[in-house]
């Protein structure tokens, strides 16, 4: 009952007062230690421009891959095609069973991963 007693209420306003104003000063003091170095616009502007163009080469790079296989995989096709049709045909009935097989053996393999 002595809480609300009227001394003891201006005594605790003077310590939440004093205590808040402790607290207040230890946190300027904090944000004044701790420096916060905000990059500029261009920083950024830059690494996304070297992003870019890293982007770009690499894709280029697997384009460029992509057309030489392409090539490579035609040219022989056609050789086979025209001075050895034994050897077309036995690569395409082959190439038929590969894939058949790969697509089971994925099929499986997907189905017990999830099952």
């Amino acid at each position: 009952m002595k809480k609300n007693h009227p001394v003891y209420q201006n005594h605790s306003d003077k310590r939440d007062q004093e205590t808040v104003s402790q607290i207040k000063k230890s946190l300027e003091e904090f944000d004044d230690t701790i420096s916060i170095d905000v990059p500029q616009v261009s920083f950024f502007e830059q690494t996304i421009k070297r992003k870019r163009q890293k982007a770009r080469r690499e894709w280029r790079k697997e384009v460029l891959m992509f057309l030489v296989t392409a090539a490579l995989i035609l040219c022989f096709l056609f050789l086979s095609l025209f001075h050895q049709p034994e050897v077309f045909l036995t690569l395409q009935v082959l190439s038929v069973i590969f894939i058949g097989i790969y697509t089971f053996y994925v099929k499986r393999k997907v189905e017990s991963s999830h099952g």
